[in-house]
């Protein structure tokens, strides 16, 4: 589905307004294979919603594509995407409430043990999942644009695609979430091939983030939205949104019954876990005032670069109900 078929189906659903089932027993919620899914999969095991009698129906989503196709065809009540994913929803027309911000690990991963700053990117070919104008590609450009940074970006089509352009010596970094970042490396040094290079993890964006933006610490580049009518929902919203906040702390808590819920959603992943434990489980929820603000900011500056990027303006203020 192209964006601009996308954002027909969006039109037609915002005039039908397809109304969600005031007795429906569950909840349909989405995410793809990184960190901050792995609480939505601890959710749909968990029983009830707190305060409701939905339970959670979880489904993974594994390009923006498709996860566009599932919102526009009505599939989904809730996803994790990112914030101005989001955004741009709720300007085209679809309700979508914003009840979890998370600060997502996103490393440079690099056979170049010197990159350990954004500088070390200047004039470097980086490896970037995913087509222009995606997330990798937005959050890259404007942390190295506001350090006066100039790479090459080469996109691929997913995070498996950028380590095997990277292992093949095509690309001096790959941008990649967690946990492919810990698996990538994982994968590439526990069996070598002659001459292909080390990789490690170099560069956490955030910690690049909080050095570039010291007024805005917290990189708040993912949310869980709810979406359609059941965003419109308050208490609907509160139970996903206390929910999800429950479950990232009970997952902190037991690593080793992270990885065997990954097992029946993610299996590549969960088959990669070291003494029984995935790699990359650093959830770090951004709530509250200062967590709206921050992703507010981080919004801004998508907006400079491309007001597409947000779906052309600023949010609602009740776009964000992150009070948890």
């Amino acid at each position: 589905m192209t964006r601009r078929q996308f954002l027909q189906t969006l039109a037609a659903l915002s005039l039908a307004a397809p109304a969600f089932a005031a007795k429906s027993s569950s909840v349909r919620v989405s995410g793809p294979a990184v960190a901050e899914t792995l609480p939505l999969l601890a959710m749909g095991r968990a029983g009830p919603l707190p305060g409701s009698a939905r339970t959670v129906i979880f489904t993974p989503w594994n390009s923006p594509d498709q996860l566009r196709a599932m919102i526009a065809t009505d599939d989904v009540d809730a996803a994790l995407m990112t914030t101005a994913s989001a955004c741009t929803l709720a300007n085209k027309g679809v309700p979508a409430t914003v009840v979890a911000l998370t600060s997502s690990p996103v490393w440079l991963v690099s056979p170049d043990a010197a990159l350990s700053r954004l500088s070390g990117l200047d004039g470097r070919e980086v490896l970037l999942p995913f087509g222009p104008g995606e997330m990798p590609d937005l959050l890259l450009r404007a942390l190295a644009g506001r350090a006066g940074v100039s790479f090459v970006p080469r996109h691929a089509g997913n995070a498996l695609e950028a380590v095997n352009l990277l292992l093949l010596g095509q690309g001096h970094c790959a941008l990649l979430s967690e946990p492919a970042a810990s698996l990538a490396v994982s994968r590439a040094n526990d069996r070598p091939r002659p001459g292909a290079p080390v990789l490690a993890k170099r560069l956490d964006l955030r910690d690049a983030w909080r050095e570039v933006f010291p007024e805005h610490p917290q990189l708040a580049q993912s949310a869980l939205a709810v979406i359609g009518s059941l965003a419109r929902d308050a208490a609907a919203c509160k139970a996903l949104q206390t929910a999800y906040v429950q479950a990232a702390g009970w997952l902190a808590a037991h690593p080793r019954e992270t990885t065997a819920l990954a097992g029946k959603d993610f299996p590549a992943l969960a088959s990669q876990a070291v003494n029984g434990v995935l790699p990359g489980q650093d959830i770090r929820l951004v709530m509250g005032r200062q967590g709206a603000q921050d992703a507010r900011f981080f919004l801004g500056l998508l907006h400079g670069m491309s007001p597409a990027s947000i779906g052309g303006r600023f949010p609602e203020n009740a776009f964000f109900e992150v009070d948890a």
